[in-house]
């Protein structure tokens, strides 16, 4: 792959990789769940429009809203939801671990939604690698964490998450070529926020009494943990397939089991590693098993192209 691609999947694994570990740490803080995804997304939308209004980006058309509506549910809404929720049941990095079959529920979704993104053996050998892994971890009961941990609960939510956003990148990347950067991001993070802020209000009520680390937090996910890695993601799906611009789902587990135990003291079982290396040892079945795509900016219509070579990976 391209050197701008691997550097845009580390930017946004590092993005990824310590959002659960800044989540746990915003609960300690006494931060709310829905009050976090509440907040989180109306300061990463801000971003985003801030961004396109310095760039001089026209307000998104009805059909760019209308197309938002719909990725936005599955690309952003459900799965903040479920994977916030999950994080109040299992450390960050046990999350991390679950959130690394990104590619492999991607690879199944793509077959049946992108012609060009077909399952083979590879492919298969794959996913059965990271249900193994997956096994293990429900089996074993490991959380990592010493008190209040609920495995089952929290895969159940996580993998929930991760199906519906897999499915929404797919959907995506049907559309990612022919619009600019934040043409769909914008509108998916609105919207979203459009549904969490009411909710936030209806289930918390007004935020009260956050503390400044709490209000770091919060900033630090809307910005390092949204913002930016969306708008990476975004990037490379105008460049990748589907599955290659999953692959941030690499480097998200080790980044989060390092910050978790290192930052909060979480643990990381020798269970856990087990599970973790056969999900893991399914991902590389899978991007190895990814077809050879067309060069960077093949297929972007010509004011996309110029808008996103401009700035790449690291402005974005």
């Amino acid at each position: 792959m391209h050197a701008r691609i691997w550097a845009a999947i580390v930017v946004s694994s590092i993005g990824w990789g310590t959002a659960g570990v800044a989540t746990r740490a915003a609960f300690r803080e006494g931060v709310e769940p829905y009050t976090l995804m509440g907040l989180r997304i109306l300061i990463a939308t801000a971003a985003v429009f801030a961004y396109r209004l310095a760039r001089r980006r026209p307000f998104p058309s009805r059909r760019l809203w209308g197309l938002g509506a719909l990725i936005g549910v599955t690309n952003i809404t459900a799965p903040y939801i479920l994977f916030t929720l999950a994080t109040l049941y299992a450390s960050a990095g046990f999350l991390g671990l679950l959130v690394t079959n990104g590619p492999l529920v991607t690879a199944i979704w793509a077959h049946y939604l992108l012609p060009d993104e077909k399952l083979n053996r590879r492919k298969a050998l794959g996913l059965s690698l990271a249900v193994a892994g997956v096994a293990v971890l429900v089996v074993t009961g490991e959380s990592g964490l010493s008190v209040g941990g609920r495995p089952g609960l929290a895969v159940t939510l996580a993998l929930a998450g991760v199906v519906i956003s897999s499915f929404g990148g797919v959907h995506s990347r049907r559309h990612a070529p022919d619009h600019e950067v934040t043409d769909l991001a914008g509108p998916q993070l609105a919207l979203g926020a459009a549904v969490l802020v009411p909710t936030m209000f209806a289930v918390e009520g007004w935020p009260a009494g956050i503390s400044a680390a709490g209000w770091g937090l919060i900033v630090y996910l809307a910005l390092v943990g949204t913002f930016m890695p969306f708008v990476i993601y975004f990037w490379m799906l105008q460049r990748v397939g589907a599955t290659t611009a999953s692959l941030p789902s690499y480097l998200i587990p080790l980044i989060a089991l390092g910050g978790g135990a290192l930052l909060l003291g979480e643990q990381v079982t020798p269970l856990m590693t087990i599970g973790g290396v056969l999900i893991l040892a399914g991902v590389v079945f899978t991007e190895r098993a990814e077809p050879v795509l067309a060069a960077p900016g093949a297929g972007i219509s010509a004011g996309a192209a110029a808008g996103a070579d401009a700035d790449g990976p690291a402005a974005s």
